[in-house]
């Protein structure tokens, strides 16, 4: 099974209890690199309590191993958390909240990979980081953790695409 970022960061977002995105409350959103700061905003605007966005950049870094050509896609997942005022104590406590979520992301993950579920096998997980994030939207704050996947490339020409 190959790793599909969107579909299982929203299944993430369902089973993670502080997170609770369902049909009736939305609290998981996709979104790019490139995605419009303003259109994001304007579509987590109901959004209270924690939310999660997955960020799909399409940014892959290539390297070649044997005879090998593999892909590293480059994925985040935001987890941001409203807060009630812009004060400094405020936003640390949304931050560390958030930080604390995402570690249950990061173990959830490799326990994915160690089970062979969702494709996560391919997730490397000695590329996982964590940056502080916000604001987003209605005073939201997190983190941002980021990773890198590992996937092989077909290098084979496609005759149906050249002349």
């Amino acid at each position: 099974m190959k790793y599909n970022h969107f579909s299982y960061c929203e299944d993430i977002a369902r089973r993670l209890k502080a997170i609770g995105h369902s049909a009736a409350e939305t609290h998981f959103f996709r979104a790019t690199e490139q995605t419009d700061v303003q259109e994001l905003e304007n579509n987590m605007s109901s959004a209270k309590g924690f939310i999660m966005i997955a960020i799909d950049g399409k940014n892959i870094d290539f390297g070649w191993r044997s005879d090998s050509l593999i892909g590293f896609p480059i994925y985040s997942i935001v987890i941001v958390g409203q807060v009630s005022s812009s004060d400094t104590n405020t936003i640390f406590k949304a931050q560390d909240d958030c930080r604390e979520l995402a570690i249950q992301v990061i173990a959830k993950m490799a326990q994915d990979a160690s089970d062979f579920n969702f494709g996560a096998e391919y997730i490397d997980q000695s590329t996982f980081t964590l940056n502080g994030f916000g604001p987003i939207g209605d005073l939201f704050y997190g983190v941002s953790l980021s990773f890198i996947v590992r996937e092989g490339m077909n290098y084979q020409i496609n005759q149906s695409l050249w002349q």
